[in-house]
Parts: C-alpha cells; sequence; structure tokens
C-alpha cells in the first residue's frame, strides 16, 4: 500500500453536494445504529447521527462518480480487489444532539458472507462554516485533519482502519458514506 488514506479535495462541485443533499430528501431519515445485523442496536454513547440510506442501484450517477475516484486510488494506493458500492449512507452530525460516532471499523468480521467492505468512502457535503468540532479521525495513524475539511472534498481508506468523527459543537455536518466490496480478504 503506498498510502494508508486519500484525500480528494474538492472533488465533487458545489453543485454537486447541493444536488446530494435535495436527494436526501427523498429517503427516510432514521436513528443510526451500532454493530451489524442481529447486533444492531441504538447507542447514542456511541453514535449520534441521522442517516438515509440511498438506493445504489437508482443513484447510478453518484455511484458512477464516487468510483471514478476510487478506482484511481485503488490503483495507485490499495490495490484492493473491488466490485463497487451496494450501500450509499447520507449522515447528519447535528449539534443540538452532540452528534459524533465513537471508534469503529466498517467491517463486519464476524460475516459469513463471501464479500467483504474493502474501501471507505466520505464526502464531505459541508463547508467548514457550516459547523464547528466533527472533526474526522483516524487511530493510531496522521489523521487528513483540514485537507479534509472544504465542501466536496473525499476521503478514501480501507475499511479496516479504526476511525471516529468527534462531537460537532455547533451547526450540522453532513456527510455521504459508502463501502466499496469485493471477494472476501485472502
Amino acid at each position: 500500500m503506498k498510502n494508508i488514506w486519500e484525500v480528494w479535495p474538492k472533488a465533487l462541485t458545489d453543485a454537486e453536494c447541493d444536488a446530494i443533499i435535495k436527494r436526501a430528501t427523498h429517503y427516510s431519515p432514521q436513528e443510526a445504529t451500532v454493530g451489524f445485523s442481529d447486533n444492531l442496536r441504538s447507542d447514542t454513547a456511541h453514535r449520534s447521527s441521522t442517516i438515509r440510506w440511498f438506493d445504489a442501484g437508482r443513484e447510478k450517477d453518484i455511484v458512477a462518480r464516487v468510483m471514478s475516484f476510487v478506482h484511481s486510488s485503488n490503483r495507485s494506493n490499495f490495490g484492493a480487489d473491488i466490485v463497487a458500492p451496494f450501500e450509499i449512507q447520507f449522515t447528519e452530525y447535528r449539534a443540538t444532539s452532540k452528534g459524533h460516532y465513537d471508534w469503529h471499523q466498517d467491517v463486519w468480521l464476524e460475516s459469513d458472507r463471501p464479500f467483504a467492505r474493502k474501501l471507505s468512502v466520505v464526502v464531505q457535503l459541508s463547508a467548514p462554516t457550516d459547523y464547528q468540532g466533527g472533526e474526522f479521525e483516524f487511530f493510531g495513524i496522521q489523521s487528513p485533519g483540514g485537507t479534509f475539511q472544504d465542501r466536496g472534498s473525499m476521503l478514501i481508506f480501507p475499511s479496516f482502519l479504526q476511525h471516529r468523527v468527534l462531537p460537532v459543537r455547533k451547526g450540522n455536518r453532513t456527510s455521504l458514506v459508502t463501502w466499496v466490496e469485493g471477494p472476501n480478504w485472502r
């Protein structure tokens, strides 16, 4: 692996970010949970945010736009055996609920599925002036910091890296998150 993570500053335009936020209104909001499958649970001490699940099959233009960056990053940095994202999550972290997501990984280690999340993608939909706090951090390695603050910036990293979003102290932080899957790690 050349780089452990990669940021594409302003990968999406303001117009593209606005369009994604508008599309989110067509999907039902729900409180975020933690865990997978039978272990899904509400735990606001660990995660406090509102999510909306986009239909990846219907949102083909978003998938194609994100994958243009993922393919380039994967070729130059990660070399993972990937196929596509099958889940797309619109996430809102609000200061009024101290929106955050404590340390976690995006992989489901106990899964018996024949595929796994390989690369995680986070697109910053908010401008840095829209909120305070809400910083994205990796555990034990350098975090993207200011390189990932601009609206439209895209962060790509291996899904097994531990990461978190610190509490939002003022305003709202919105992001688009997806996981590019492929055959199980071998």
